[in-house]
């Protein structure tokens, strides 16, 4: 598995962290689509998609503005945070982020999962349960 889910129920935020170091097309569906379906069972939800260790994309900006034009994958979802260290990765999340404001969506864009913590009022530790894949450990 190339990402993983994580929940923090009393701040009611899902945490998704890939952990290959380039995102294809593909996984970006697949994450999407697993947020989707973890968020719909009670959401609303704020995230955090942490992409810290990814330093390449398979994705061409014309996919980055696709996938900035989807659904919210966090249905009634309130901000969404991106967390992207690599300066490839962090203009193609900025990219999305414009497009997203633009549709009226909380999508903000941070170098470091730090900030994202304390953007959201969150830590580390908050994260107790994980939700996908359900058979590892948070």
């Amino acid at each position: 598995m190339d990402y993983v889910i994580d929940h923090d129920p009393t701040h009611r935020v899902l945490r998704l962290t890939v952990t290959t170091e380039v995102v294809t097309k593909e996984l970006a569906d697949d994450f999407n689509r697993a947020l989707l379906l973890v968020a719909s069972r009670d959401g609303p939800y704020t995230s955090i998609i942490d992409l810290s260790g990814v330093t390449g994309t398979t994705l061409s900006p014309h996919e980055v503005r696709d996938f900035a034009r989807r659904p919210y994958p966090v249905p009634g979802g309130r901000t969404r945070v991106v967390v992207a260290k690599e300066t490839l990765i962090f203009g193609f999340a900025r990219m999305a982020q414009l497009y997203r404001d633009f549709m009226g969506a909380q999508f903000r864009v941070v170098r470091s999962l730090e900030e994202a913590y304390a953007m959201l009022g969150v830590r580390p530790e908050d994260f107790t349960e994980r939700v996908f894949p359900i058979d590892r450990a948070a």
